[in-house]
């Protein structure tokens, strides 16, 4: 029978996304991008516009960027192909994945990530559904992003946790950061050996940032 949320000292974990479960490569994106452009320096235009941060929110849709790209920096290609250019880079970490379900079925596990329709849609896709399977708060439909405070507001608010009793994890050291800052317990995640013990000495002894 799975344990009720409240049996350990963390009543929900919180995993990002992207350098967590899904390993990426931006650089590989830049250059494959950048390999279909007409105009020169247009590495330097892809990096601009792909920062905009309307597009982790929503605000802007990836067909604007698509868009954009063609009329800055000479990128030839249609949206069909932009859009499998666009997800290229993502990948899947199975024993990550495994190991996150595991959690899931016996606790409240959340994901929390940065993105963007499209590349979600193609995460689902890569992992037969199973990402689809776990409560997931995604910038694009908060309106909202990682490392601004706001963001993890709405995340704990929307399901109902406590950050002090939920504990985040996240590939990037700035949004771990900010996570604290709004109340979360939260740990840099460098691999899932590392955080196996992590988070079994936390259970033993939670530690409040």
């Amino acid at each position: 029978m799975p344990e009720p949320a409240t049996a350990a000292p963390f009543a929900a974990l919180v995993f990002d996304v992207g350098g967590v479960i899904v390993p990426h490569d931006n650089e590989a994106l830049y250059r494959r991008l950048a390999a279909r452009c007409l105009a020169p320096q247009a590495e330097a235009t892809i990096r601009a516009a792909i920062r905009d941060p309307g597009y982790e929110r929503g605000a802007l849709p990836i067909e604007h960027l698509h868009e954009r790209l063609r009329r800055e920096a000479g990128y030839a290609p249609g949206w069909d192909a932009f859009r499998a250019d666009w997800c290229s880079h993502l990948g899947l970490d199975a024993a990550m994945l495994d190991y996150v379900e595991r959690l899931a079925a016996r606790r409240r596990v959340l994901l929390f990530s940065n993105t963007n329709r499209e590349h979600w849609d193609h995460l689902l896709r890569l992992s037969a559904g199973r990402l689809g399977g776990f409560e997931a708060y995604l910038s694009h439909e908060l309106g909202d992003a990682k490392p601004a405070p706001s963001a993890f507001r709405r995340v704990a608010a929307a399901a109902g946790i406590e950050p002090a009793r939920a504990l985040f994890v996240d590939d990037k050291p700035a949004n771990v950061a900010a996570a604290r800052r709004a109340g979360f317990a939260a740990i840099v995640f460098t691999g899932l050996a590392e955080f196996e013990r992590e988070l079994a000495v936390r259970e033993q002894s939670p530690q409040r940032e």
